[in-house]
């Protein structure tokens, strides 16, 4: 067996594995004094974390630069469920809409409903919403 001999210089030798000695690390100190940082696990940390990550719907095309942060399509899913008459799903949206939306100071809300019950002819029409009294003539005329 051969020994290697030692050399008092081979502590100041740079290279692989060698780092210079003034940027080693010091004993009893971490390299990573920090450590890697902790991810808050509170429910509105999640939430915001999640709600604010951007992706693709699958439906888009391949060419297609359309990037959503995850609260947009709820938000579009949940305003097509109030549009198709879901009065649960209008009155979180509304309640949505007041809260985040623009404020709207003059002139009536964007959105709301038309419900048209049955069709109707025109004589029909006519004798459901017609005025039903005549407007008297004036007898001082």
């Amino acid at each position: 067996m051969t020994s290697k001999p030692t050399n008092p210089d081979d502590g100041n030798r740079v290279g692989y594995g060698r780092p210079p000695i003034e940027t080693r690390f010091k004993k009893g100190q971490s390299g990573n004094p920090k450590g890697r940082p902790k991810s808050s696990t509170s429910k509105p940390a999640i939430l915001t974390r999640i709600l604010g990550e951007k992706r693709r719907f699958d439906s888009q095309p391949r060419g297609a630069r359309a990037w959503y942060s995850m609260l947009e399509p709820l938000v579009m899913a949940l305003k097509q469920r109030a549009v198709s008459g879901h009065m649960a799903a209008t009155k979180l949206f509304d309640e949505v809409s007041e809260k985040y939306g623009t404020t709207q100071s003059d002139g009536p809300p964007k959105h709301g409903f038309l419900i048209v019950p049955e069709k109707l002819s025109e004589e029909e029409w006519e004798a459901l919403y017609s005025p039903k009294d005549e407007i008297p003539d004036d007898p001082d005329a």
